[in-house]
Order: C-alpha cells, then sequence, then structure tokens
C-alpha cells in the first residue's frame, strides 16, 4: 500500500530557491514509525506566514508521525515561500527508485 504525506508552506507561486534558506525533512523511522520534523533556516524574518524564522534565522514547523510498513511507498515534499518567492523546496520518496 502506497503511503504519501505532502507537507506545504504556501504563500504563492514561484520560480527558483533562494540559496540563503536550507530546508530539512528531519525525518526518521523507528520501529515502523515514519516521523517527519522539518526545519528551515535562513536570514531572521518577521515575514507573516504559517512559520517565523527567529533571530538566529531558524524556524520549526509541526511534525507528524505515521506508522509505515514493510513495502510501502512514501513521499514527503515540501516547499517554503517567502511571499511569492520560492525560497527552499526539498522531497524525500521511498523506497527510492
Amino acid at each position: 500500500m502506497a503511503r504519501a504525506l505532502a507537507l506545504l508552506l504556501v504563500c504563492a507561486s514561484a520560480l527558483d530557491a533562494d540559496p540563503a534558506y536550507r530546508l530539512n525533512l528531519g525525518i526518521s523511522m523507528s520501529s515502523g514509525t515514519l516521523r517527519v520534523e522539518p526545519v528551515v533556516t535562513g536570514p531572521a524574518t518577521s515575514q507573516a506566514g504559517t512559520v517565523r524564522l527567529d533571530g538566529a534565522g531558524r524556524g520549526q514547523f509541526a511534525y507528524d508521525s505515521l506508522s509505515v510498513g514493510p513495502g510501502d511507498r512514501y513521499v514527503i515534499s515540501m516547499k517554503v515561500y517567502e511571499g511569492d518567492r520560492l525560497v527552499a523546496s526539498e522531497q524525500a520518496v521511498e523506497p527510492k527508485q
């Protein structure tokens, strides 16, 4: 059975990622439980949105956990926008194809 988890922070559409930002999906697996705990880093900002980067330039998203069985396939995709500009994007697919 395929499972998909898509995390998306959207303010508008955009074209290019900004190298000043880094996105880590924070994926870990333990005893059949997949945990996703994304973190974004970049220039400190007070822009409106679901996540704000603090004075150190770090923002923590909510985490999610789900059960994954042998043979399950999942896709985790996340995009971070500042206004209408895509600043970070990351995707993980398991099993790798």
